[in-house]
């Protein structure tokens, strides 16, 4: 392959990756776009969209429910994925099969039994942020799960375990002193990916909570029946924080790397 052609291969790349970042920008930007190119360009729709009190609450629903997604998935991933690969090494092939489970269900699907299930005694979480949190959790476990489990199948787990128990620590202590720093570029990976897919999710949170509790995908949806260069916008700014926090995690990942070496 010349290195002409994988110069192009990589600017066609980064064309189909940026050109509808840059046009969602543009018509975020836009006084009114019937053209080729927008007719004129203004920042009035960014204006009112940060001005907007609706939107910041939104903004932090969603903030919350990605992090609690995130903290939940490696609190359930990372000990569940250490006594498996430590001591039921056969069990490793059904559990990635149970992780794949989510993918089977449709949103539609999990929201009705969800509602059904727990509309009544002994716990009635229906339409309520905490049901909406540990739904997401699980369809954002396989997500989650992949990097995590990559993470532990790399790293040789039981020498690092009998080194840790010969100098007097238990499955506790070596887990979190010994396993979980030498896993944590994947344990990283793991949240940015359960986070990007909890930040995102808008079918299960419209059907489940809806607009009682209104996160940033139910909001950009509402938003564009009447401001469709507001909701460009959201989209840009979802895209810049999805980049940041990627890079953020990429820091850590050489910062996590060379603290183990």
């Amino acid at each position: 392959m010349s290195q002409l052609f994988r110069r192009f291969l990589l600017v066609a790349l980064g064309l189909y990756l940026f050109l509808p970042i840059l046009a969602s920008f543009a018509y975020s930007v836009a006084t009114s776009w019937t053209t080729l190119l927008p007719e004129g360009y203004t920042l009035k729709h960014w204006a009112n969209l940060l001005e907007n009190q609706r939107f910041w609450l939104s903004l932090g629903r969603t903030a919350l429910l990605s992090f609690s997604v995130v903290a939940l998935s490696i609190f359930f991933l990372v000990p569940t994925l250490f006594v498996v690969r430590m001591y039921y090494p056969k069990v490793a092939g059904v559990l990635e099969f149970l992780t794949l489970w989510p993918f089977v269900f449709p949103g539609v699907i999990l929201a009705v039994g969800l509602i059904s299930l727990y509309s009544g005694p002994p716990l009635q979480l229906a339409q309520t942020p905490l049901l909406l949190i540990a739904a997401v959790t699980v369809i954002s476990l396989p997500y989650a799960y992949r990097a995590v489990d990559n993470a532990f199948a790399a790293a040789d787990i039981k020498t690092l375990a009998e080194a840790a128990r010969s100098l007097g620590a238990d499955d506790a202590k070596t887990l979190a002193w010994v396993i979980l720093p030498t896993v944590l570029p994947g344990v990283l990976s793991g949240g940015v990916l359960a986070f990007s897919a909890a930040f995102g999710e808008f079918a299960l949170t419209q059907l489940l909570i809806g607009t009682l509790w209104e996160t940033l995908p139910v909001y950009q949806v509402q938003l564009a029946r009447t401001d469709g260069n507001g909701s460009a916008a959201i989209t840009v700014l979802s895209f810049l924080a999805a980049w940041g926090l990627g890079f953020w995690a990429l820091s850590l990942r050489k910062d996590a790397k060379v603290s183990v070496i």
